[in-house]
Order: C-alpha cells, then sequence, then structure tokens
C-alpha cells in the first residue's frame, strides 16, 4: 500500500517533534501493510514556510534513519499546499508527489469558492495535476453545510442525493483529484465527515488515500479502526 498523505518529517510543521517518534509512526505504517510514504508537511506562508530543497533533505535523512533501523518503507518528498492567495507565488517551484505532477492541496477553512476555482486553473495552467486532499473534511466545498449536515446526521438528509456535493464535483470536471483521509471512514472526525466520505467512495471519487498521519499512538489508532473499515466497504 502507498500513503499518498503524511506529515511524517519531524520538526516540519505540526507533525512529529523528533526523530525518534518519525521513526515509530514508520514502524506503525510499514506493520499496517504500507511499503512507500508521500512526506507531506504543510506550506503555509507565516507559519510553515517549508520549502522544496528543505523538504527534500528531511526525506533523504529520513530515509537512512529507516535504513538503518531495518524499517521496509520508500520515502518521497511532497507537500501540502493551500488553496489560498499565496498559492500562485509558491506554484513558481512547486514539490510535486515524487516525481509525479501530482500536487497536494488542501481547501482551507472557509475559503471562497471562487478562490479554490482559480487556484485550480492555476496549477492546471502549469501542467500540473491537482490532488485534493481530504475533501470530505473541507466544510468550504459544500453549500450550506450546518443545516444539511445537522440533519444527514439524524437521517433527515440523504447528503447523497442533493446538491451539496455540486461543487465537489465541478472540480472534478475541471482535472481536479481527489484523496480520502483514512480516518475519515472510522468516523475519526466525526458522523457527518464519515457519512460524506462513504458517498465519495460510492462515486468512486476518490484517485488515492492516505493516512494524514501526524502522531505515532494516534496514526496507530487510525489505522487499526480505519482499513478494515474501509476494505469492507470496499
Amino acid at each position: 500500500m502507498i500513503d499518498w498523505h503524511c506529515h511524517i518529517l519531524p520538526g516540519l510543521d505540526d507533525g512529529p517533534e523528533t526523530l525518534d517518534e518519525s521513526l515509530e509512526m514508520a514502524r506503525i505504517l510499514a506493520s499496517a501493510g504500507f511499503r512507500q510514504v508521500y512526506c507531506t508537511p504543510h506550506c503555509l506562508l507565516g507559519r510553515y514556510d517549508n520549502r522544496p530543497s528543505q523538504v527534500q533533505g528531511a526525506v533523504a535523512i529520513l530515509q537512512r534513519a529507516l535504513r538503518q533501523a531495518e524499517i521496509p518503507l520508500i520515502l518521497s518528498p511532497g507537500m501540502e499546499y493551500a488553496l489560498d492567495e499565496y498559492l500562485p507565488v509558491l506554484l513558481d517551484r512547486p514539490q510535486c508527489l515524487g516525481d509525479s505532477r501530482l500536487l497536494l492541496v488542501e481547501a482551507p477553512r472557509k475559503t471562497p469558492k471562487q478562490l479554490i476555482r482559480q487556484n485550480i486553473l492555476h496549477i492546471r495552467q502549469r501542467g500540473l495535476l491537482p490532488l485534493l486532499a481530504h475533501p470530505e473534511r473541507s466544510p468550504s466545498l459544500y453549500h450550506s453545510p450546518s443545516l444539511r449536515d445537522r440533519l444527514a446526521q439524524f437521517g433527515w438528509w440523504n447528503a447523497g442525493e442533493d446538491g451539496c456535493f455540486s461543487f465537489v464535483r465541478e472540480l472534478r470536471d475541471m482535472g481536479c483529484l481527489f484523496q480520502g483521509n483514512l480516518p475519515s471512514f472510522a468516523g475519526r472526525y466525526g458522523e457527518i465527515i464519515e457519512r460524506r466520505a462513504g458517498v465519495h467512495l460510492d462515486q468512486g471519487l476518490y484517485r488515492c488515500f492516505g493516512s494524514d498521519g501526524h502522531r505515532a499512538e494516534i496514526l496507530r489508532s487510525d489505522l487499526a479502526a480505519s482499513l478494515p473499515r474501509l476494505e469492507n466497504h470496499l
């Protein structure tokens, strides 16, 4: 298996603080059956000012540590970019996922839909493929989420049969690909997001999946809960 979205690099964002915890995350992933991990620290100007060269260097250091610890995991560099007003500047020298043209992006909370559209177009114009991380967790992608999600929570609204997902479909038609978070299928982020993830899975929306792992102990419990449920769903 491949983990397409993991904050495993130490000291770069809100992921592990130490190399030891990164190694423990690697052991957990390897034990769960993963063989390749895309290392995707946040790229947020003013908060996590990571650059491709910095990420590549951190990947090389952690990969050497994995070999020394005999952990059978292959690491590849990446970053998780925000679809905000600063993205066009960062597209001059982006860090895609490994050697691919896939650029991992996320839609921050309350991001205007028009800004999301513009950024997806900017990415496509650069010849890159936007891979939208955990769409099920991004309220800015859905219409009137508060009321409809509350109704759906109690079974009074079938979220898969209304216009709630029309913007997600629009992004798909613009050439956007989608990455699902494994913990979403186990209710880690709540019932509403679990229901969204299930609908997207049934619709065949997801191109790939990621742990979105940040800390070892949470990663361990997330994988134990989510992998069997996802396998049963598939």
